[in-house]
């Protein structure tokens, strides 16, 4: 009871101020609102039930499901006014910009205190990163994906204040992050890296003070981890995800192979122009620390170089060490902020004109936004086209016995529309963001035919489809029956 009391006796005595007048909060957060939501307006109007989000719109199943995303349950019941989870899109997805907008303003305070127009929009990969894109298209998760990194920035808003206090924001806004979406376990590790830095490099404070800010988060950090590990994790282990950290012995091994899968894929992932502009923001960064630097040059070399090199491989976080790790694109959206946080050094530290890569890359992401949107609109009429030809198809073979279930097998895929095709070849990362809504060999290419209409079919991987007799050949598909099993090879007529 001594330290309960100890710890409000510190909570009383400190004076929590956050140096903000609410016009320029209430400006700024509706700033950067109004372009999140214009940049949202493709992907809200095209209505896209996105992987699992049929599902949930079917059955209304628990946001957290296996993932112990307890927070995300618990937020969903006054969400959706509710326990029964349903549709209500876009109102998730307007909360998730809401949450950005606080991110990327407190961001802005963090480090430089002064927020701007320029700053602000300097902040915007937090959210227009193509990485985060995939989040803000969920109707059912999008808000607490953006709630974590929400939950990872807001304790740096304490590192002035009182360090017991700052102690146990960070303990509880990483339980936040563990709890909501785990992917942003490095956006603290990466902002405490930056404010070490910055501290050290710059010589904003005394070097005890600043390994003793460090010290403080690390082992805040450590400890929420720990606790989320041994009182809140539900230990999962499927065939495309783990919970299980690698040991001791192969630690270094699983984190240089998780490592360099993360890399290539962002390396494929991005398009010239992108990575070009991304190396110029980074490359302007290095340069500015280094000629800036308040401490000797050559010592600021080497301090960058490896500020830089911890800063980027913090950006995968925990992810690193499962070894069974999650390579999708929701798992990488620290790529965003990462971005954010050398965008806005740079326009706060440098003149205007060296923003320019800054803000040419904002405008590719926000380009890239309604790029998106529209080849999720397009691939959903090809998706719908397809599977109502489909059972359009079973419906004549099996007049008379509509209401016996069957199993079926779906074989191939019908791949992506013409549109979603065109667009990718500037963009890749459409390839990995639009979902083919019908096709074997993954749960959720089964989920609109077998869940949405009333056509009682099961799948089934097992059916054995060789020696079934063909009842139907078409331009889009051969129908295989025999008893109750089906199996459908679907045809696409494009490599893609």
């Amino acid at each position: 009871m001594k330290i309960f009391k100890e710890i409000s006796e510190k909570f009383q005595a400190n004076n929590i101020q956050f140096n903000t007048d609410k016009k320029e909060f209430f400006s700024s957060v509706a700033f950067l609102f109004v372009i999140y939501f214009i940049a949202m307006i493709s992907i809200i109007r095209a209505n896209f039930f996105y992987i699992d989000d049929l599902r949930r719109s079917v059955d209304g199943y628990e946001l957290g499901g296996v993932f112990s995303r307890h927070i995300s349950n618990f937020l969903g019941y006054f969400i959706h006014a509710g326990d029964y989870i349903k549709d209500i899109s876009p109102l998730p997805q307007l909360v998730a910009c809401l949450f950005l907008s606080l991110a990327g303003y407190t961001l802005v305070k963090i480090i430089c205190d002064k927020p701007n127009k320029l700053l602000l929009i300097a902040s915007l990969p937090i959210g227009l990163s193509p990485y985060f894109l995939e989040c803000l298209t969920y109707k059912f998760d999008a808000p607490y994906m953006a709630l974590s990194i929400l939950a990872s920035v807001f304790p740096f808003h304490f590192m002035q204040k009182n360090r017991w206090l700052f102690s146990i924001i960070c303990v509880i806004s990483t339980l936040v992050m563990t709890m909501t979406y785990q992917a942003a376990s490095g956006i603290f590790i990466m902002i405490t890296l930056y404010v070490f830095f910055t501290n050290l490099n710059y010589k904003k404070t005394t070097i005890k003070n600043n390994f003793l800010f460090l010290g403080i988060a690390f082992i805040s950090y450590c400890i929420a981890i720990i606790m989320f590990r041994l009182f809140f994790m539900q230990p999962i282990d499927f065939g495309y995800v783990s919970t299980n950290v690698a040991t001791f012995g192969n630690s270094m091994t699983v984190f240089l192979q998780n490592l360099q899968s993360y890399v290539v894929i962002l390396y494929d992932d991005f398009n010239l122009k992108w990575k070009i502009l991304s190396a110029s923001i980074i490359l302007l960064f290095y340069i500015k620390s280094i000629l800036l630097s308040k401490t000797n040059k050559f010592l600021s070399f080497f301090l960058t170089t490896f500020f830089l090199a911890f800063f980027f491989i913090s950006i995968f976080g925990l992810y690193l060490l499962l070894e069974v790790s999650y390579f999708g694109a929701r798992a990488m959206y620290g790529f965003g902020i990462f971005l954010a946080i050398l965008s806005i050094d740079i326009c706060y530290s440098l003149k205007k004109i060296f923003a320019v890569p800054v803000i040419a890359l904002i405008w590719c992401f926000f380009v890239f936004c309604f790029s998106y949107g529209n080849a999720l609109a397009d691939q959903k009429r090809y998706n719908d086209f397809r599977t109502e030809l489909l059972l359009k198809d079973l419906s004549v073979l099996l007049p008379e016995k509509a209401e016996t279930t069957y199993s079926i097998k779906l074989i191939n895929s019908i791949r992506f529309s013409p549109m979603v095709r065109h667009t990718a070849k500037d963009n890749p990362m459409i390839w990995k963001l639009v979902p083919v809504g019908l096709g074997g060999g993954w749960p959720f290419g089964y989920m609109n035919l077998t869940q949405y209409y009333h056509f009682q079919l099961l799948r089934d991987y097992d059916i054995i489809d060789e020696e079934m007799p063909v009842v139907l050949d078409t331009y889009y598909h051969t129908i295989k029956i025999k008893d109750n099993n089906i199996a459908v090879i679907l045809k696409s007529h494009n490599p893609y």
